[in-house]
């Protein structure tokens, strides 16, 4: 319907945290898009590259040109075989204004569920987003991380810590503010004391309430 105006659940999460499956649980009951990778597609597929590239960089921040490094694996390893070298220099606020032009479509076009990528701040502007931010202690995430990858707890530690530095560098590059502060959120859950099925079904009260025309 032209003009629609479409609910967003717009999730960021901690790794490890079920942020991202409690996300596809949540679009699967109440029928939404659900939405993570899809971004990672349509925007190699705009730069014509391969995923498998701009994941590395997916949610993260570094300095210099993105294209410079997939220009030196262009020939990938002999199991991944030949992927064509990047057409153009991308730099990370280029990629994270793209994939932002993509996210900022699938709200014009759908009720969705989205996953990370800074949609919290890239949709704030719009009316029915809800803002939801999963997270859970570091010693539940290791024993979960453990338990899914088959690691040490030491290297489980490690990948966990990485990865929280890595992402809040990411959105305090990107758009300059910190992941973790709560008030970026509408509703934040801590998974290790409300379990997934709770999770879905609060955030669908909010749904359903922000849904409703007042």
């Amino acid at each position: 319907m032209e003009n629609e105006i479409h609910t967003v659940v717009a999730i960021s999460r901690q790794m490890a945290s079920g942020g991202s499956y409690i996300g596809y649980l949540l679009a699967k009951k109440i029928n939404f898009k659900y939405v993570d990778r899809e971004i990672l597609r349509q925007a190699a597929k705009t730069l014509g590259t391969d995923e498998r590239w701009l994941e590395n960089y997916d949610e993260k921040s570094s300095s210099g040109i993105i294209s410079a490094i997939l220009r030196g694996c262009a020939f990938g390893s002999p199991e991944t075989g030949y992927i064509p070298p990047f057409p153009v220099p991308v730099y990370d606020k280029d990629l994270f204004k793209l994939e932002s032009s993509i996210i900022n479509k699938i709200a014009d076009e759908h009720n969705a569920v989205i996953i990370g990528r800074g949609g919290f701040h890239i949709l704030r502007e719009r009316p029915r987003v809800i803002k939801i931010f999963i997270h859970a202690p570091m010693e539940v995430r290791v024993k979960r991380f453990m338990s899914g990858q088959n690691m040490s707890e030491q290297k489980a530690r490690s990948a966990l810590l990485d990865s929280d530095q890595k992402r809040s560098k990411f959105i305090r590059d990107m758009i300059g503010v910190n992941w973790t502060d709560l008030t970026n959120y509408h509703l934040c859950l801590d998974s290790s004391i409300i379990d997934f099925n709770l999770c879905v079904d609060l955030i669908e009260r909010v749904v359903k309430d922000i849904s409703v025309p007042q």
